[in-house]
């Protein structure tokens, strides 16, 4: 959505392609929208090993509906903040606190796993 508003298209590729680009000028400094992929980078990077862990949490036996509910709820939360702060350009330490607050989720289910298995 904010390359085309913002007409900022990363390759000759994509002026051709997507109806609405024709005659677009190729433009990859264009901060709002590098902030956008940024951040959504960012969610790929902590949302998939989440996933992951959910999964291997919940075929590993170790799996507490309570708790889990919890921890997804928590870290969910915590990255749908971060992804507002982040957009929003807030400030640090807001950013920060949000981010290890997943961290913490992903770590707590690790150990959970772990402790079970072993």
């Amino acid at each position: 959505y904010q390359r085309r508003v913002r007409e900022a298209v990363v390759s000759t590729q994509s002026t051709g392609d997507i109806a609405g680009y024709e005659g677009a000028q190729v433009k990859t400094t264009d901060v709002l929208v590098e902030r956008y992929r940024r951040a959504h980078l960012n969610d790929m990077e902590n949302i998939i090993p989440f996933i992951g862990l959910i999964f291997i949490y919940a075929i590993s036996g170790a799996a507490d509906r309570g708790c889990v509910t919890l921890v997804s709820q928590i870290f969910t939360a915590a990255r749908v903040l971060h992804t507002i702060v982040y957009l929003n350009g807030i400030r640090q330490p807001t950013r920060a606190i949000l981010f290890f607050v997943g961290v913490f989720c992903n770590v707590y289910l690790g150990v959970k796993v772990m402790l079970h298995l072993y």
